[in-house]
């Protein structure tokens, strides 16, 4: 019987290879501080995972996702991880409000399970499909054009584009120069909540009549108004996604009965895995659109998310790509990438 018989967290420090810039981060961020959470089993083997809090998102910090790791050690010691789900059940009823150390723990208790199983994670998940295309983030920052020309010479297509900034008309004339710099490229824009909705639909309507081909636009408005959110989604002539709205799955389901909203971004770091599979489920079967985005994971926690991805074939839209911006050293052995195809091993 495979059980659990340590529990150790620590936090790491991995610089970013540019600042990163968003409407909700005015203060360049320059640094991800993931929380590295290992269980040791009776078999000597080990299974990882991770935890990058964003404050603004779930509330949590990597010293609060250490003391919910602490606090959950004597429900993980000596649990059986071949039975995942009695462990997931007490997990969530015992930190349900801290969603960020859950996925980290969650993480490690499904690598564990999937080993236990003789499987691979993505095929654990339902083994859809094994590559998938991400897009590249671009920041609020000057350079922005600059480094989207750098990754449509690596093969990347699609960009997403942080706008919010203190000054609407930069965020304009900064999407413009971007589409000019990449003129093939179409792009998703993320707003991190900084509209209201008549700026959220002018700003739409301004960057359409400019040519440039909007694929989505990214939680325009304040999280927690929901009414907001639906006006902008029924006014819209492109699809409006909520993100930080939906950090459960009540929030999606709030979300697909209550508003217009078109897609949902889906994030193991807001929701765990296990949340994450309940929000496919309730947007599947309310026929709303699927994005799976990250929060500054190392290449560990995004191979998660990209086997979360691959394994169900579930989502529209893939932004898998904050690895990229991190200055990890190292060789990547979790996936292949190639511009922007990622590839999981069999």
């Amino acid at each position: 019987m495979p059980t659990i018989q340590k529990v150790d967290a620590a936090i790491h420090e991995v610089p970013l290879r540019h600042a990163f810039v968003t409407a909700r981060d005015q203060l360049a961020r320059q640094v991800s501080r993931p929380v590295i959470i290992t269980l040791g089993l009776n078999d000597g083997s080990e299974a990882v995972g991770e935890a990058v809090p964003v404050a603004y998102v779930t509330g949590e910090t990597p010293e609060s996702v250490l003391a919910v790791v602490q606090s959950t050690r004597p429900l993980l010691l000596g649990a059986d991880v071949s039975r995942l789900q009695p462990i997931l059940h007490s997990l969530r009823a015992t930190v349900p409000a801290n969603p960020t150390a859950v996925a980290g723990i969650e993480m490690a208790l499904y690598s564990a399970h999937a080993a236990t199983c003789g499987q691979s994670l993505w095929k654990l998940f339902g083994g859809c499909v094994r590559e998938v295309e991400t897009d590249v983030t671009l920041s609020i920052v000057a350079d922005a054009p600059d480094r989207a020309l750098e990754a449509a010479e690596k093969g990347f297509t699609r960009f997403k584009v942080k706008v919010g900034g203190a000054d609407i008309e930069e965020d304009y004339q900064r999407l413009l120069a971007i589409h000019r710099a990449v003129p093939s490229g179409r792009f998703r824009v993320d707003a991190n909540q900084a509209f209201t909705p008549d700026a959220a639909l002018r700003f739409i309507d301004r960057a359409l009549a400019a040519g440039v081909p909007l694929e989505l636009v990214e939680q325009p408005t304040p999280k927690e108004d929901l009414a907001a959110l639906d006006a902008v989604a029924a006014a819209s002539p492109v699809p409006i996604f909520a993100d930080e709205s939906v950090k459960s799955p009540a929030d999606a389901l709030r979300i697909v009965t209550e508003t217009r909203a078109q897609g949902i971004n889906v994030k193991v770091m807001k929701s765990g895995i296990s949340g994450a599979l309940d929000i496919i489920a309730i947007a599947r079967a309310a026929g709303c659109k699927l994005m799976i985005g990250c929060m500054l994971e190392k290449r560990r926690g995004i191979a998660c998310s990209l086997a979360l991805a691959c394994g169900t074939g579930a989502f529209d839209f893939v932004d898998l790509d904050s690895h990229l911006l991190l200055d990890e050293p190292g060789e990547n052995p979790y996936f292949t990438q190639a511009g922007p195809r990622m590839l999981i091993p069999e």
